[in-house]
C-alpha cells in the first residue's frame, strides 16, 4: 500500500492556496439591500434553514393568492 501512495502523492508535500475575493461595490449594495428585505420579511440572521423554509412559505402562499384572483 505505501508504494500506491509514493506512486499516487509522491513525496512532495503538496500546498494549498486560498485566495479571498472581496465583494465589488455593486455586490455589497445588493448584499446590503437583501439583509435589509430579509429583516422586513422577519428572517433571522444566520438560520438560513428556517430562512429557507419561510422564503417557500412565502411564495406558495403569494402563488395561491395569485390563482384565487385569477378564478374569480
Amino acid at each position: 500500500m505505501n508504494w500506491l501512495m509514493k506512486k499516487l502523492f509522491g513525496k512532495e508535500k503538496h500546498q494549498r492556496v486560498y485566495i479571498e475575493i472581496g465583494r465589488t461595490p455593486e455586490q455589497e449594495e445588493m448584499y446590503q439591500e437583501q439583509l435589509r428585505i430579509r429583516d422586513k420579511l422577519g428572517f433571522e440572521r444566520g438560520d438560513d434553514t428556517k430562512n429557507w423554509l419561510r422564503l417557500h412559505q412565502i411564495l406558495l402562499s403569494h402563488e395561491e393568492r395569485l390563482k384565487a384572483l385569477e378564478g374569480k
